[in-house]
């Protein structure tokens, strides 16, 4: 398609994700296409930039009052942020997506195992932070959002549920139950929609996800990852400002729970960029 017909569309949808050891591209993507004058389904490159960066986004959530889990950056040569934050703890690197980083290495209560896997988070992601984080025990929860004509809706909450791990294995989304179709951890992590069941939970969440949309300045469509605390309380685990929504994703599932057909989430999506047919 050459510039003046991509110029002439009314709205460009951004389906830009980045590969691995890439963070930035889906930002510069959204970035370039703005460039041009273009108008973008979902949020901007400056939000999608604050979201990937997992500490900024944790900052972010924290200075609207909403709950997110003990953590911060460690650097594996001065690693005092370990006596701050409670075991057992998550690393993670802090600008990745996808679970990429995750698998069952990265959560430990041993002080000498987390550093050395920051060194290691180090020399896989070059340039990147290390975040640990504590690591709730509570329920975890992937809620997606969908703009609409009076404003915004929470999609059912859908519930990660993982049967028949052994006690010895973390309880964590990582890379294999998400992606590695043969592993356990991708069979054995099965996805449970509340949909009209523990009315008062579902609340709360909604209300939780709504702050979090605000707080970073989501548009259009997003998800918010949240975790229960020891006391229950829901905790912001991730925003994710550019979600997948290919039929196979928890955002198609989410939306289907709804009652929502593929077409009309791009329709809305559309809308929300303010595409008129």
């Amino acid at each position: 398609m050459d510039p003046d017909s991509v110029r002439d569309a009314a709205v460009v949808f951004n389906l830009v994700e980045s590969p691995p050891g890439r963070p930035d591209f889906q930002v510069e993507a959204a970035a370039a296409f703005a460039g041009l004058g273009l108008k973008l389904t979902g949020s901007p490159a400056e939000v999608i930039r604050a979201t990937t960066d997992k500490e900024a986004t944790r900052a972010v959530l924290g200075r609207h009052g909403i709950a997110v889990a003990a953590g911060g950056l460690l650097d594996p040569e001065r690693p005092d942020i370990l006596d701050r934050v409670p075991p057992p703890w998550i690393l993670k690197p802090a600008s990745e997506d996808a679970s990429l980083g995750l698998d069952d290495t990265a959560v430990t209560s041993d002080r000498a195992a987390a550093v050395a896997r920051a060194r290691e988070l180090r020399r896989l992601f070059p340039g990147q932070q290390v975040l640990v984080e504590h690591l709730l025990p509570g329920r975890e929860f992937n809620i997606a959002l969908l703009a609409d004509g009076s404003g915004l809706e929470v999609l059912p909450p859908a519930e990660m549920t993982y049967v028949d791990f052994p006690p010895d294995r973390p309880r964590i989304l990582g890379w294999e139950a998400k992606w590695d179709q043969a592993s356990f951890a991708y069979r054995n992590t099965v996805r449970v929609f509340l949909n009209g069941s523990e009315a008062a939970l579902r609340s709360e969440l909604e209300a939780v996800v709504r702050g979090a949309w605000s707080a970073c300045g989501l548009a259009g469509y997003g998800r918010v990852d949240v975790r229960l605390d020891e006391q229950g309380v829901p905790c912001v685990l991730e925003v994710n400002a550019n979600p997948c929504i290919s039929p196979d994703a928890g955002f198609a599932a989410a939306a289907a729970a709804a009652g929502i057909e593929p077409e009309d989430v791009v329709r809305r999506v559309l809308a929300a960029a303010g595409w008129r047919p």
